[in-house]
Parts: structure tokens; sequence; C-alpha cells
């Protein structure tokens, strides 16, 4: 590769990089192709190309996932070996872009309607990686963008208008620099004042929308590090430091307290669970959500399950497991019958997905949950919605992973909220708890290790 095309894949790489969060340089990714479509339209030889898009790819998402090389919660070696797979693997789609491009440049078909063609193209690339076990939908273009509370509104019409938008922008930028035509220079600040028009709308509308529904929630942020918490020898401080979460909670009499993914260690959808008969026995007319182990004993089989329970005060329960496993940490994709498990903790990496989208009623309001990972998937999210939930709370650990990842998935939870109309609650370990409105207004946002209870009156249409 030349020094001058190695300079722009690089260059194409670290601006798309640098706009995700936490960097929050979301301006970046509006002109991190423009390097890359100049390699493309240059006399390059077809290799020449490959290795521009492969290793612009490369190092975006060695920046964006920089991360999963910290997961505490497995060896150093796996966690580093995890953390070159994802930086190999997925630009192996920045190549599926460029073969399907240069072959419409093979074919002669005009220079414009191949940059007509990119927009779209980046769209069906970023649905393509979003199916199967490997779904890496924490790469996709517009949680670049959730800085912006104006300009991120239009996944509220589409969720890939976003990826759409700032696709096209990067063409018409391509184009003035290329031409120095000013009809590309009317183009993208038309696409731009439009976006912040739509944004500007949407936001007004929520906002002036009529509110007929409430719920007041308490969210709780344990701060129990992994090392502590699968410890017998701390099991009774850890119990004391939710114990004085809860009646800090119950002073403020909320609807609904939610706590953290595998906020208790018990295995309290068991029918006979007397610690759920006790803890339920003190939420007084609360309810409370909290992560747990789950076990179901099903055909002489044990599935193991990341769970949360939903309990009320009068003994009712129900549970929801979580459906988006992370591949290698909580199940082996494709290998699971010789590999063996890789985490640290008693049934970590074993864990089955759930299959159910449930809602639960909190006082007339239909909701639901989303553990950890899931939250990354509007697809989830969506059947949440479809189905009834008028808000979603998250449960999240954020434990494991360094002082970046939460900040990705506190981002998330804000997509989410403004793709689908409902607000987002998200109780995290350690992470960032905190509540978001459809209209991307933050309520609540926590510190990262801040042990803390938040307490906050909801309006819901």
């Amino acid at each position: 590769m030349s020094k001058n095309n190695l300079l722009l894949s690089l260059l194409s790489g670290l601006l798309l990089g640098l706009s995700f969060p936490p960097f929050h340089l979301g301006f970046l990714a509006w002109i991190f192709l423009v390097p890359l479509l100049i390699i493309f339209y240059q006399k390059n030889e077809f290799k020449e190309k490959v290795s521009a898009f492969y290793l612009s790819g490369f190092t975006s998402y060695a920046i964006i996932t920089h991360w999963v090389a910290l997961n505490s919660g497995t060896t150093l070696q796996v966690a580093f070996l995890s953390y070159i797979a994802i930086c190999i693997f997925y630009p192996l789609y920045w190549v599926v872009f460029l073969i399907i491009l240069d072959f419409f440049q093979r074919i002669k078909s005009s220079k414009n309607f191949q940059l007509i063609l990119i927009p779209f193209l980046w769209v069906l690339i970023e649905n393509l990686r979003d199916f199967g076990p490997l779904a890496a939908p924490w790469l996709n273009l517009p949680l670049s963008q959730t800085g912006y509370d104006r300009l991120i509104q239009v996944v509220g019409i589409h969720v890939d208008l976003s990826t759409l938008l700032i696709i096209l922008f990067n063409v018409l930028i391509y184009s003035f620099n290329a031409s120095k035509e000013k009809k590309y220079l009317y183009g993208f600040s038309f696409i731009f004042i439009i976006n912040m028009t739509i944004g500007h709308i949407a936001i007004y509308n929520y906002n002036s929308s009529n509110f007929s529904k409430e719920i007041k929630v308490s969210i709780g942020q344990p701060v129990i590090y992994p090392d502590e918490k699968w410890n017998p020898s701390l099991s009774y401080r850890n119990e004391m430091i939710m114990e004085s979460l809860l009646n800090q909670s119950l002073k403020e009499n909320p609807d609904i307290i939610i706590w953290p993914e595998a906020a208790l260690t018990s295995f309290l959808a068991e029918p006979n669970s007397k610690k759920r008969i006790d803890l339920q026995k003190k939420l007084n007319k609360s309810s409370l959500i909290t992560g747990i182990p789950q076990r179901v004993f099903l055909n002489n089989k044990v599935e193991v399950y990341n769970s949360a329970i939903f309990m009320k005060s009068d003994g009712f329960y129900d549970t929801y497991q979580k459906i988006f496993l992370v591949p290698f940490a909580e199940y082996v994709p494709f290998f699971k019958n010789w590999l063996t498990k890789i985490n640290q903790f008693d049934d970590m990496g074993s864990f089955t997905p759930g299959k159910n989208y449930s809602t639960f009623e909190i006082n007339n309001v239909k909701s639901s949950i989303m553990i950890c990972y899931d939250s990354s998937s509007y697809k989830i999210a969506k059947k949440m919605v479809d189905k009834g939930a008028e808000i979603i709370f998250v449960i999240t650990n954020d434990s494991y992973v360094g002082k970046a990842m939460p900040y990705q998935h506190f981002e998330h939870a804000k997509l989410r909220a403004i793709e689908l109309g409902v607000p987002i609650v998200q109780s995290a370990n350690n992470g960032i708890s905190g509540i978001i409105l459809p209209s991307g207004e933050v309520l609540i946002k926590s510190n990262i290790d801040e042990r803390n209870v938040f307490n906050h009156l909801i309006k819901l249409k």
C-alpha cells in the first residue's frame, strides 16, 4: 500500500473511532468515509483498495471496542484474543461494501449512480452485520450521534435514517472536494438543516404532549465488584449493602425499585425461595426488579439463565431471561460441544438465551426489562414496545470492562429511547445509571463507581 493511501486509511478509521463514545466527537462521523472514497476513485489496484478499506475498519473497531481487552470477567488471554478477533473479523464487512461498490464500477454504471448507491449500501451492510450470533449493533453509526439530541431524532422516523444521512453527507463532502461544484455544497447544507429541523420538531412535539400516566422509580447502584459479589466470605457484607439501598428507596415510596444485573446471587425464582419471600414482605406497596441467576429443570436437564425477577409485595413474581447473550462470555457459539467454559465464575459462559419478550404491569403502566447486551439491540427493544411496553428498564453490570464501555452502554439506552419513543431507565452495578426520555433529555445520570439511590417521577403519554 502506498504511503498516501496508508495515511488516508488510518485517518478514516481514526475519524470513525473517535466519533463514538466515550470520546463524543460525533461530528467526525460525517467526514470519516471521505478518505476511503478518495482511495476508491483513484486509479488504484483492487488489492490496494481492499487493504485500505480493511485497515480503516480495523483501526476504527480497535478504538471503539478497546474495552473488550479490559474484560476482567475472564482471563487476560481470552480478553485480548476476543478483542483481536473483533478487530480482525468485523472489518470484513467493509471489504464486502467495497466489493459490491467495485462491481457497479466495473459494469460501467455512472459515477453519480455509484455515489447515490453508497448510503443505501452502507445501511445494507450494517443490517447484515446485525444478523446471527456474532451480530454487532454496538458498531452501528447512530451510536456516534447520541451527543446531538436534534440530529439523532431522525431514528424515531426510521432506525436506519441517521446512518443514511451521515453517509450521504460524506458522499456530498467527497463530491464537493473532488469537483468544487456548489450544488454539492448546497446539498450537504440542506441535509444538515433538514436533519436539525426534524429534530427540533420531534423534541417540541414530545415536550408538548399530554402526559396521562406517571411512575415513580427508584434506582439502586450498589457498586459491588465481581470478585466481591461472588466471594462467599463477603456475602453478608453484600447483603447489607443491598439492604441499605432498599431502605433508602422505600423511604420515597416508589412504584418500582430497580437493581442491576446479578444484583442478587441467590436463585430467587425458585418456587419456595425463602429469601425472595422475605424480600417481598419488605417492599410495602412497591415492586422490585433485580438481576438474578436462574435455573430451570427441563427433561432431566438444567438450563441456566441470566435473568431478572419482577416481584410485588403481595407475593406475585415473574422473570425475564436475557435474550442477547455476549458470545464467548455468556455462551459459546459454534463450538459449544468441545470448547470449555471460559469465564471464571460458576455458570458464566454457559447461559441459555431467553425467548420471551415479556411485559410487566406496574400501576397500569406496561413495562419490559432488558439485561445488559440486550439494550444494544433495536430489534429486541422494538418487539417489547410492539407488545405494549410503555417504559423499558435496563439492568446491567458494567463492572468488568473498564471505564469506557459504560459510557457507550448508556448511549445505547439513549438511542433506544429516541428510536422507540419510550423512556428508558437504567440501573448499573458500577457503570452509569439514569433515566432518558424519548426527546433525548437525560433526567438522571450517575457517576461511575457511585454507590447511591436515585429517585424520580417519570411522566408517560
